[in-house]
């Protein structure tokens, strides 16, 4: 996993995301905790990273996609990936995570996990979606366009591939 680059280099360090969004280190522990709350598995890809740093801003903040369809975006601006836990207000479990989503922004359950926002301010979030792999599977990464009503937009096979697609701000001028 993460052959291709190094995972040392990954965040930004920010004094708002280590308030907001960076959880305590995970522990398999922890990971098997949220895993049974959620009744879910999740992929390997996104535990290697969340070990690096449990939430937080990427340096690598922006979804790129060259060959996307004409109906489809080609790019998506992440604000920040929540924490695995619940203490942090932008973590899976926090004021601002899932169940905040799916209750006052109605966004789909069936999808899978929220893992991260966008720069919309709420109008469209990151899943993981196990919708074709079920709870133990590889799940793909998609977006939820709350605009369009909870239209779908598959961005990644896998989480790994997702994090590949992500480009600096720089490198999308």
């Amino acid at each position: 996993m993460f052959e291709n680059g190094d995972l040392k280099d990954f965040w930004n360090s920010h004094e708002y995301y280590t308030e907001n969004y960076v959880e305590e280190a995970l522990t398999d522990e922890i990971i098997a905790f949220y895993e049974n709350k959620l009744g879910l598995k999740f992929p390997q890809s996104y535990i290697q990273l969340m070990k690096t740093q449990n939430g937080g801003h990427p340096k690598k903040s922006y979804w790129f996609n060259e060959h996307a369809k004409r109906n489809e975006v080609n790019t998506i601006g992440l604000v920040g990936f929540f924490g695995i836990g619940g203490n942090k207000h932008n973590s899976l479990f926090g004021k601002f995570g899932n169940e905040f989503w799916f209750n006052e922004w109605g966004y789909p359950k069936d999808l899978g996990v929220i893992i991260a926002d966008t720069e919309s301010g709420g109008h469209e979030m990151i899943y993981l979606d196990y919708r074709e792999c079920g709870k133990d599977g590889e799940p793909k990464v998609s977006v939820c366009f709350q605009e369009y009503d909870y239209e779908v937009q598959v961005l990644a096979n896998n989480f790994e591939e997702f994090i590949g697609m992500l480009i600096s701000e720089e490198e999308l001028e």
